[in-house]
């Protein structure tokens, strides 16, 4: 949509409130202009104008010239510099008017720090990834660069987190939508990783007696396959394994189970539940839809580390290692384990998923789920931060130590490596 559109629609009131406003305020910039270029030029005539040859002799009559020639220098020049001032201001009016519309992931609004600051889309990409796509977390590049009124291409890289790479990816946005893009957050890389959470993710009701009799046969057999693989597996294998217990844990539970029962397995991602069990659906006959699954990384190492953040007030612990060091929290310092790490996640996790839904026009044109973002912190709201399930990461033998002890309800194998990419870090 250029100006020209633009005016169109504001001369025929087809145009929001905020369009409208900043309409009006490049007009009253132009008025001013043409006010200011209309009296200059008149002064300057009226002046040269009134003079009579009758009354002036022929030395008189070459100043004359001479002054009329320099003075009719003077307005053009003013006439050029005005002209100059009021293309830029419709330029860079119109540039702004657009910016402003549309989403606009070269920004800075959010940062707190007065030196140098990211732009808003490197935390949007952080707070988004986290929160629904397991296993990945934003790399070391997250670069958009303007290329005209509401245009920018966009290069970022995602780590996986499983495999221990990085990927490049690109994208262009044009005037608030997406006009070309590879893979990346948009793409169907990793979406196959909610597989195995697929009870909660199409949750059915239970009958009249009380069970889905063919779904929990098939839960029993995948689980039994999945116990039959591992056991077939080279012990040293490293496999990315989505688990669904059989009843949701609290936070407190979760980091107990996860840092002093199984210390080996390394937890990526713990899914949280944001509505009530086969509340989307009233009939067991009916085909469920499929339910929006987000969650959050307990570890406080995989999103590097830099001294910018978001506004702290609005957003505590936007980045879970801050538990140790934002002085708004001093009072959780206090507290002993877990209950210190269990309220730290809920915060944590609370935020992002806040800060997300404050970043309206990112989400709108990303996954349209700010509707869902508003249920999920009412419902945390009035039920607490419990989880349904974790993706979790390990070998073969460190399964097979703990599976039984596990109180799963599926288990399901996502991907399987050789050896672990790394055996010296997480």
């Amino acid at each position: 949509m250029n100006y020209k559109d633009l005016l169109d629609r504001y001369k025929k009131g087809k145009v929001t409130e905020e369009e409208k406003q900043l309409i009006e305020q490049e007009l009253e910039k132009q008025e001013a202009f043409e006010e200011y270029m209309a009296e200059t030029f008149d002064e300057e005539i009226s002046h040269i104008s009134g003079l009579s040859s009758d009354e002036i002799c022929d030395e008189e009559t070459r100043k004359i010239k001479k002054s009329v020639n320099s003075k009719l220098r003077r307005v053009v020049v003013k006439s050029v510099l005005i002209m100059t001032l009021l293309y830029l201001s419709i330029f860079y009016g119109v540039s702004n008017i657009i910016n402003s519309i549309y989403y606009n992931p070269k920004s800075v609004t959010m940062s707190e720090k007065e030196e140098y600051k990211r732009s808003d889309f490197f935390y949007d990409m952080q707070a988004y990834l986290s929160l629904n796509k397991p296993g990945f977390s934003l790399g070391s590049w997250a670069s958009p660069e303007a290329k005209g009124f509401g245009k920018y291409e966009i290069m970022y890289s995602m780590k996986d987190l499983f495999a221990k790479d990085e990927t490049m990816h690109f994208m262009n946005l044009s005037k608030g939508r997406l006009s070309y893009g590879i893979d990346g957050i948009f793409g169907s890389k990793s979406y196959w990783l909610f597989e195995g959470f697929k009870k909660i993710k199409y949750e059915l009701p239970e009958n009249k007696s009380g069970s889905n009799i063919g779904w929990d046969r098939e839960i029993e057999s995948k689980n039994k396959e999945t116990i039959r693989y591992l056991k077939e597996l080279n012990p040293l294998s490293y496999i990315s394994v989505s688990i669904v217990f059989k009843e949701d844990l609290t936070m407190e539970e979760f980091y107990y189970m996860s840092n002093e029962e199984y210390p080996s397995i390394n937890f990526k991602w713990v899914g949280i539940r944001t509505i009530k069990p086969s509340s989307q659906i009233q009939e067991p006959d009916i085909t469920p839809e499929a339910i929006d699954l987000i969650g959050f990384n307990p570890n406080t190492n995989d999103e590097g580390s830099h001294t910018q953040r978001p506004n702290l007030k609005k957003y505590p612990l936007f980045y879970l290692s801050d538990w140790r060091t934002d002085a708004a929290l001093s009072d959780l310092r206090d507290k002993d384990y877990p209950e210190v790490m269990a309220e730290a996640y809920e915060i944590h996790f609370t935020s992002r998923l806040q800060y997300l839904r404050d970043r309206e026009k990112f989400v709108k044109l990303f996954d349209y789920k700010t509707e869902f973002y508003d249920d999920a912190l009412t419902y945390i709201s009035e039920n607490g931060v419990k989880t349904y399930g974790a993706l979790a990461y390990g070998t073969a033998e460190e399964f097979l130590k703990y599976i039984y002890e596990i109180q799963y309800d599926t288990i399901f194998i996502n991907q399987v490596l050789p050896t672990k990419p790394n055996i010296y870090s997480n």
